[in-house]
């Protein structure tokens, strides 16, 4: 009967001991997980392949950007262009008139659209820590107030 008793005992102790231990311990082994984890992303991150990848993917993201806004821009002329040529009074526009104007109208939503959704792209990298210090001398933020008055075909 001491025995089972003693047994009991020793078996309590290692396992409160135990949890005692790591209770004590796991603040520096979580520390420690966060160091390894830290390192893993730097070394991953900072490696010349991922470097040259996200610069030059910055790089052509903010052409292409430049090439949506003119591609636009063309869009809206020629919409412009179009509206100016009917008359004001849209009850007397044809059945092509109002084709070729719902179709001008939707081609330029469309590239707003495209426009809009690369600069959320370049926007989002560009917040990511481990990929906006690859972008060089690119803009943090893209808008399209980012384009105005500026030469895009450059």
């Amino acid at each position: 009967m001491k025995t089972v008793l003693l047994w009991i005992l020793v078996v309590t102790v290692l396992v409160f001991g135990g949890l005692t231990i790591k209770i004590v311990f796991f603040p520096l082994n979580t520390v420690e997980q966060s160091v390894d984890t830290a390192y893993e992303v730097v070394n991953e991150t900072m490696t010349g392949k991922n470097a040259i990848a996200n610069y030059e993917w910055f790089k052509e993201q903010e052409a292409y950007i430049r090439q949506c806004v003119t591609n636009e821009q063309i869009a809206q002329e020629e919409y412009d262009l179009y509206i100016s040529m009917l008359p004001t009074d849209r009850t007397t526009w044809d059945r092509n008139d109002k084709q070729e104007e719902a179709s001008l109208r939707n081609s330029l939503y469309a590239l707003q659209k495209l426009t809009y959704k690369a600069m959320e792209d370049y926007n989002s990298r560009a917040s990511m820590e481990n990929r906006a210090i690859f972008k060089d001398n690119l803009p943090s933020n893209i808008t399209r107030a980012f384009y105005a008055g500026m030469n895009l075909t450059h």
